[in-house]
């Protein structure tokens, strides 16, 4: 569809963006919200669905550099339409077999291909692009903002159908979701080719990258900080879930209950993703001492949760348990703007961003191990996970003052990344 107001065009853009954002990532981290559910549906452990995690992980690191090159040549709309729409075909087949946890395991490793690949990196490079470089924080912060949006939209409704229709009708009631997230997409993202008939390009479109150039983002020292930058940020935002099983398991709420709490926590907290954009780019106008900020106010609240027990108020406790989302979603929301503090030349951003899942921490070697703690040490495995996300927070500290160092020497001329 051809949009030629530009404000128009940005904001259909972004807003389509956001909406699929907020839905195809709803299946394979269903278990955000569906954990006990889809631990008594298909009958398994703790350390099984974290196993689930571990398989999409290891896909998506293995299709993350050949996305990375693919992210730098491939039309961007035609990307993320496919990556999203063979979401959709995947979400209706494990409806159709979700008792199976064998199908699980190979809808898993599918998803870790259409959600992955050049999905990530061709959307942070469309959005990167959509705006200016002084406003890429409040871009990213309106993405997470739709995205949270949708995100709650794509679990509540789920929950409403898992109630009448049970685990299986919540599952197809998720496919209708992303179906029309694939139709937003389609009609409402501009391709390259309208924008280069405008005289517009993507920034790096004229830049001729090849498999060798991955020797200069491995050399240039910003990209270490960012990687453990883009790991401490989604690690704190992902692994706050693990207060809905704890909220069960230890407070002895029901699952439905706690499955509420997990979406507004999971969800309902990207609609503050905005905030992370105005702290980055109007409070402090720099991302890396919004982060030093918001790491160290985690660390803190993370830390509250040791004064919890079976016998605290419920209410409190369940409140509590949102507090670090609060913190977390803003956070994370603005983890990609960093890259222009790093200063990565504009050719390599998707390459960077690819490299980035190489190595699946996150999702590929902590759900498994943070199952196997819950499974040896039932709810005292709750505090050590909690103590590992101080850790984490502290890291984060020290990452974003050495960002500020880094940028400082590029700023002065001393560190400048070439291509040859």
């Amino acid at each position: 569809m051809q949009i030629k107001n530009e404000k128009v065009r940005y904001w259909l853009s972004l807003l389509s963006l956001g909406f699929m954002g907020g839905t195809i990532y709803i299946l394979p981290y269903i278990r955000y919200v569906f954990y006990d559910q889809m631990i008594g549906t298909m009958q398994i452990t703790n350390t099984q669905i974290g196993l689930l995690s571990t398989i999409y992980a290891v896909m998506v690191s293995l299709s993350a550099i050949p996305g990375a090159f693919m992210a730098d040549k491939i039309d961007a709309k035609k990307t993320i339409l496919v990556s999203i729409g063979g979401t959709t075909i995947l979400a209706f087949i494990y409806a159709a077999f979700v008792n199976s946890y064998q199908v699980a395991i190979i809808i898993w490793a599918l998803l870790g291909i259409t959600t992955s690949t050049a999905y990530w990196p061709s959307l942070i490079k469309y959005i990167n692009n959509l705006g200016s470089a002084e406003s890429a924080g409040n871009s990213f912060g309106t993405y997470y903002l739709v995205n949270g949006f949708s995100g709650m939209l794509g679990n509540v409704l789920p929950l409403w159908a898992s109630t009448h229709f049970g685990f299986r009708g919540a599952m197809i009631c998720v496919g209708v979701i992303t179906t029309v997230a694939t139709i937003l997409v389609l009609l409402f993202l501009e391709s390259e080719a309208a924008k280069k008939a405008r005289g517009e390009a993507m920034e790096g479109d004229d830049e001729n990258i090849k498999i060798s150039d991955v020797k200069y983002v491995l050399k240039w020292p910003g990209f270490y900080l960012f990687y453990i930058l883009v790991i401490a940020t989604y690690f704190l935002y992902a692994n706050v879930s693990y207060f809905n099983p704890y909220l069960i398991n230890v407070l002895g709420i029901d699952p439905d209950s706690s499955s509420g709490f997990a979406v507004v926590r999971t969800y309902g907290a990207m609609m503050l993703a905005p905030v992370g954009g105005i702290m980055a780019d109007k409070v402090f106008k720099s991302t890396s001492k919004w982060f030093i900020v918001a790491f160290s106010i985690l660390a803190v609240l993370f830390a509250g949760t040791f004064i919890f027990n079976s016998e605290s108020n419920v209410i409190v406790v369940c409140i509590y348990s949102l507090l670090p989302s609060l913190v977390a979603m803003p956070l994370h929301s603005v983890t990609y703007s960093i890259l222009r503090e790093i200063h990565f030349h504009p050719a390599l951003m998707g390459t960077a961003i690819g490299l980035t899942s190489v190595l699946p921490v996150t999702d590929g070697l902590v759900p498994p191990i943070f199952g196997r703690i819950l499974d040896s040490y039932g709810n005292y495995g709750y505090k050590i996970i909690f103590m590992v996300l101080i850790g984490v927070c502290v890291v984060g500290v020290i990452t974003s003052f050495l960002v500020r160092d880094h940028s400082r020497k590029c700023e002065e001329g001393k560190r400048v990344m070439k291509i040859e």
